[in-house]
């Protein structure tokens, strides 16, 4: 590992030094057609010179953002080394049967299937992380899902945009056991959690259930999964997050949706690739075992 962190450095500083050429040549061109521009506005002539100016400011400017264009390049080429090199060699180390597909994420019919959140109109992620630990199957990617907002201003004329509504992580855990049932958990009121056939219940805690509302197939069902220990624990992961969380068992699954808005598993061209860097991924990664682990998914009460 030390090894690849060597040569990706060098990489970086490489890719780095033609990033800082390409952007401050590109910044230096759009500032002389700003300048350019702005003294054919100053001269106040309709036509002729000024016109000319302003045609050759135009010509300027799109050569300085090409040059910026060409350098993000470079921070694209290191993302890309970053992902496919350092990422994908740290998941195999420490887990079994690793997938990792950073231009991928959960499929979102599987998300909506959960009714946890409502559907997205637009949605896009990265990311997609797909292994076992202690033969528990986990999928997780980084996910953005949109929703089309329609405004109309003074004048009646109407305007659509799409507006993030959650951004973070989706966790899927997949045990032996099939459970007949489901339990759905969500911070806050819960007012997005599709609840039909499931009845709305309180926990034996008071801590929990001002944080989380819960609904669930049956009270039976939601005992079995909501121990002491497990509700200590999803206060415990709430509280490592800023942000809505979110959990459902479902059949043989237990999903988490975490909307703290923060893009996972990245790193800027400008930072040096060192043991804090390191230590960053390493943290993002090491969420996903400490799940199994602290509530325990390996054990024999989710195995067949």
């Amino acid at each position: 590992m030390n090894a690849t962190i060597t040569k990706l450095e060098q990489r970086r500083q490489a890719l780095y030094g033609d990033f800082k050429k390409g952007m401050t040549r590109g910044v230096i061109v759009i500032g002389v057609a700003a300048i350019l521009f702005l003294a054919a506005i100053l001269l106040g002539l309709e036509d002729g010179p000024s016109g000319i100016m302003i045609v050759i400011a135009g010509m300027v400017a799109v050569v300085g953002f090409i040059l910026i264009a060409s350098a993000s390049r470079h921070a694209g080429t290191f993302k890309t080394l970053i992902k496919t090199e350092f990422i994908t060699e740290m998941l195999k180390e420490q887990f079994e049967n690793v997938e990792y597909r950073h231009k991928d994420m959960i499929s979102v019919t599987r998300i909506n299937a959960t009714e946890m959140i409502k559907r997205p109109d637009r949605f896009s992620g990265e990311d997609l992380m797909i292994g076992e630990y202690k033969g528990v199957r986990f999928e997780v990617s980084d996910i953005d899902l949109k929703e089309r907002v329609e405004t109309t201003d003074s004048q009646g004329h109407r305007h659509v945009s799409y507006q993030t509504y959650f951004k973070g992580r989706w966790y899927i855990y997949t045990f032996g056991r099939m459970f007949e049932g489901t339990l759905k958990i969500a911070e806050g009121r819960g007012w997005s959690v599709g609840k039909r056939g499931l009845e709305k219940m309180e926990s034996e805690s008071m801590a929990f259930n001002k944080k989380f509302a819960i609904y669930t197939s049956s009270q039976e069902y939601a005992f079995y999964h909501l121990t002491p220990r497990i509700m200590e624990k999803f206060m415990e992961l709430e509280k490592l997050h800023k942000g809505q969380i979110v959990f459902c068992f479902k059949n043989n699954e237990l999903h988490i949706g975490v909307n703290d808005h923060r893009d996972y598993m990245e790193m800027s061209i400008r930072k040096p690739l060192d043991q804090e860097a390191v230590k960053v991924f390493q943290s993002d990664i090491d969420v996903i075992p400490a799940i199994i682990n602290e509530m325990k998914l390996d054990s024999t009460k989710f195995k067949s």
